[in-house]
């Protein structure tokens, strides 16, 4: 998550991200003030998304977390987000987040053959897009107001300020900095509460603030700092796959193949192809031979 940069939204262009965040957890059935947390991946199955997930650690030279896929199937459209599971789980719902802007606006790399300079204010309004997405400007007013019973917190102390995110973050389960930068945004902290908290190490167990997310709640801390490096994808791809193979449109080393690329096996789902049964017997039998004088 990065710090504030030089790329500023207008008001305009806020109040236009802010409606279409709750526009969009309206259509998929999220209450404003309903956290979304781990639902996200519910909320893209229910939209037809797919998921595929897997590690790709910073050493193959990538820090993306997350990328939107576009297929054309004649006139079916089918959409893949691709997940960077070697990050923290908590930046992985971001990230889901922020594609499902790209998803809603049809913008970024996937959706246009020419990107140039809108890129850098386009990802940053999908930035801005998961954060009130996922912590609508509403509920945090809310939020702050039962808390602190006042709208600016520049007169709070700083261990007070940390344990009011520790609860956001478990309840909400954005990334850290990305609570603060909700609280700047919003105008709630000044500029220097801003640069004191963002410097704070959120992620080291011997950390004072992560002390106090586990203090808060220890399973959800541990489960946010996590990179969990999943391998997988939605099961309606698998049930595609099947479905392809039993219908004759993919033959058995296809199957196979698209399998293995899935971390499966035909045998995960009760299918036992002739080929293998061949092969295991043409090794028996040649094993049986190399033993004959």
């Amino acid at each position: 998550m990065k710090k504030k940069d030089t790329v500023r939204l207008s008001e305009r262009q806020i109040a236009e991200i802010k409606a279409l965040a709750a526009e969009t957890r309206s259509l998929f059935g999220v209450s404003p003030f309903v956290p979304v947390g781990n639902d996200i991946y519910m909320v893209l199955e229910k939209k037809g998304i797919f998921l595929c997930e897997y590690p790709f650690s910073e050493s193959e030279d990538t820090h993306t977390q997350a990328s939107i896929v576009i297929f054309k199937a004649g006139e079916e459209t089918i959409t893949f987000i691709g997940l960077n599971t070697a990050c923290y789980y908590d930046e992985q719902i971001f990230a889901l987040a922020h594609e499902i802007y790209h998803y809603t606006t049809k913008t970024g790399a996937v959706y246009s053959s020419d990107a140039g300079k809108e890129d850098e204010e386009t990802e940053k309004k999908a930035d801005r897009f998961a954060a009130e997405f996922l912590l609508p400007a509403d509920s945090l007013k809310t939020l702050i107001g039962q808390t602190f019973n006042a709208s600016n917190l520049a007169d709070v102390p700083e261990t007070r300020l940390l344990r009011f995110i520790a609860k956001l973050q478990c309840d909400w389960w954005l990334p850290y900095h990305a609570v603060i930068n909700r609280l700047f945004e919003e105008q709630y902290i000044s500029g220097e509460q801003y640069e004191s908290l963002f410097e704070k190490d959120c992620r080291s167990e011997e950390s004072v603030y992560r002390r106090i997310l586990s203090s808060t709640d220890n399973k959800i801390a541990d489960l946010l700092n996590t990179k969990t490096r999943t391998v997988g994808v939605s099961s309606k791809i698998i049930d595609v796959v099947i479905n392809n193979y039993e219908d004759g449109y993919i033959d058995d080393d296809e199957f196979v193949r698209v399998l293995e690329l899935l971390g499966k096996h035909p045998d995960d789902y009760g299918i036992q192809l002739f080929a293998d049964s061949n092969q295991d017997f043409m090794e028996a039998a040649e094993s049986e031979g190399n033993g004959c004088e």
